[in-house]
């Protein structure tokens, strides 16, 4: 695997941001920015051997700061909801954004997915990473604690790019990272993933209300909306809406040492095939339900994204933890290191 680095733009500040392309001894090729940890481009072969760009984004650094949905985006210091934008540890009650009223979504106002992160090319092996270094100060988003994280980004040579994951912090702190890549098999410009076929492995989803605020309650599946196990198209659903749609998966393997499969999606024009692996307890679904205030974003090359255009596999914890710690582990100790891997892997079907 080779990695190139190249200017993606500037900052307001006039910080530097760059853009590096990551290529496997196969051909595929991601693209990803510093600047958020964007996956920008992902581009990965068909049946056929034609490659295509399966993730949807914008062409420049000064589309994405102008905003979009998190593209591709590192998301934290907690990706998904904090209910009423709002939590207590030690007696000490925190007061959060409400980037998604009533809740905070995504870390707050100034996430990960809008910061710019100190990016290096390590080796390990024989293979190149592109690590990427960030340092978020206490009070920050007014969150407590300051919390030094890493991702790596590899493109491996079976097809795979693996998303590592290191945190630590100097006061308990709510935690809780993820990759937000919206992926559409077919191609990024192909239209909406409904002929998507899709299978996640899980025993139960995280009940939410009409405001899609977390309830601290595991709800049984439902066979043709909620239970994936069986590969579905998506079209075939009874139903594809805030309750299925955007919602957390429970694995029920829960958090793991090794990452094992909690995903896979199959799109039958292209052949493309790709699995998720993850150590991590869960994985949020969402079929890219809102992308703008009209419905409609614009993304690379001009083309349009209407609803469902692509569909995200956030691998990840559950989100509202730090009030409902019975249900799972998105807190980061004074002390401890968070780890977790994540990896999509591709191939082809007949």
């Amino acid at each position: 695997m080779s990695i190139t680095q190249s200017t993606f733009g500037q900052l307001s500040s006039g910080e530097e941001v760059s853009i590096f392309t990551l290529t496997n001894a196969n051909g595929l090729r991601a693209e990803i920015t510093n600047y958020g940890g964007i996956v920008v481009g992902l581009h990965v072969p068909d049946r056929n051997g034609a490659l295509a760009d399966i993730v949807l984004g914008k062409d420049s650094l000064q589309d994405y700061l102008d905003g979009h949905p998190c593209f591709g985006t590192i998301n934290g210091r907690v990706a998904g909801r904090i209910g009423g934008a709002s939590f207590s540890i030690d007696g000490v009650e925190y007061i959060l954004a409400k980037t998604d009223e009533p809740n905070c979504l995504h870390g707050g106002e100034e996430g990960f997915d809008k910061m710019l992160w100190d990016a290096s090319i390590v080796k390990d092996g024989e293979t190149e990473k592109l690590q990427l270094s960030l340092v978020d100060p206490d009070g920050h988003n007014n969150f407590p604690g300051t919390v030094n994280c890493t991702v790596t980004y590899a493109l491996l040579d079976d097809n795979s790019l693996e998303i590592t994951y290191n945190a630590t912090t100097d006061k308990d702190t709510p935690l809780n990272l993820t990759n937000h890549s919206y992926f559409n098999l077919a191609g990024h410009d192909s239209g909406n993933v409904l002929d998507h076929e899709v299978q996640i492995f899980a025993d139960s989803i995280a009940a939410v209300d009409d405001d899609a605020t977390l309830l601290g309650r595991k709800d049984p599946l439902e066979n043709n909306y909620t239970d994936l196990n069986v590969t579905v198209r998506l079209a075939d659903l009874k139903s594809l809406d805030r309750g299925n749609a955007d919602i957390h998966y429970n694995h029920p393997a829960g958090r793991t040492t090794e990452p094992k499969q909690v995903a896979a999606v199959y799109e039958p024009k292209s052949g493309r095939y790709m699995e998720a692996f993850t150590n991590e307890p869960g994985v949020q679904f969402y079929a890219s339900l809102y992308l703008g205030d009209n419905g409609i974003v614009t993304g690379k090359g001009g083309c349009t994204y209407p609803a469902t255009s692509g569909l995200c596999l956030e691998t990840q914890d559950y989100a509202d933890s730090i009030n409902y710690p019975e249900m799972g582990g998105a807190i980061l100790k004074a002390g401890e290191v968070f780890k977790s891997t994540t990896v999509y892997k591709f191939s082809t079907r007949d």
